[in-house]
């Protein structure tokens, strides 16, 4: 006789791994089209300074900054997908724990990052 496929205990925990993925998988598209975005404004503020050569060059850095939020976007992508795949195994293996030192390092340096952006701003 037929015998159905076993199910998997864990199928909602690689559920919520998926669309933990996939919000990681969105974030490093954002960081990528902002960091695009920023870059190509750069060269338009080039250009505006080079006709108007009296005027303020502002932003000099903002080619570099796009550049940068460019590869971030990269290393975000590469760190989702070695997370996805390592919570998958720790779920399997049922030896899951959360990685709250990480949580707590990433999110301080999101502080860093955000409060000297908020400085160079002003």
């Amino acid at each position: 006789m037929n015998t159905p496929p076993s199910k998997n205990r864990h199928i909602t925990e690689h559920l919520a791994n998926e669309r933990t993925m996939l919000a990681w998988i969105r974030t490093a598209i954002a960081v990528i089209t902002l960091g695009v975005a920023i870059n190509r404004f750069s060269l338009f503020l080039m250009e505006v300074h080079q006709l108007a050569p009296g005027s303020r060059a502002s932003n000099l850095h903002a080619e570099k900054v796009g550049i940068g939020l460019v590869a971030l976007g990269i290393v975000l992508l590469c760190g989702g997908t070695w997370h996805y795949l390592h919570v998958g195994r720790t779920i399997e293996s049922e030896t899951y724990r959360p990685a709250n030192r990480a949580l707590m390092l990433t999110t301080l340096a999101i502080v860093a990052i955000g409060g000297s952006a908020l400085i160079w701003l002003f």
